[in-house]
């Protein structure tokens, strides 16, 4: 029987912004027209004051709130979860 692994994901709207905590950390998105987009929170800092926050593409484009996305969760990490399946790396098919 093969593993399986269940992860929760929680669902915030986009008037909900990240916070300066989560930088770095990746997000699944919801676009109203074309569905399901990964991001990343990147939380840009000048002086050792943060001055902006965002859901960026991998290409550091931004997707912006209410007009790219309506809701957005955090995805679990994937270093963490990759090694749960440490076993499939070695799996014959």
């Amino acid at each position: 029987m093969s593993q399986q692994v269940t992860e929760q994901l929680i669902f915030r709207p986009a008037s909900e912004l990240p916070t300066a905590d989560l930088d770095g950390k990746s997000v699944l998105v919801l676009n109203p027209c074309d569905g399901w987009h990964e991001g990343h929170i990147r939380a840009f800092e000048e002086d050792g004051e943060v001055y902006h926050i965002g859901i960026h593409t991998w290409l550091m484009e931004e997707m912006i709130p209410h007009d790219f996305y309506v809701a957005w969760a955090l995805l679990p990490n994937s270093l963490e979860l990759s090694e749960k399946f440490e076993a499939e790396k070695y799996r014959e098919l």
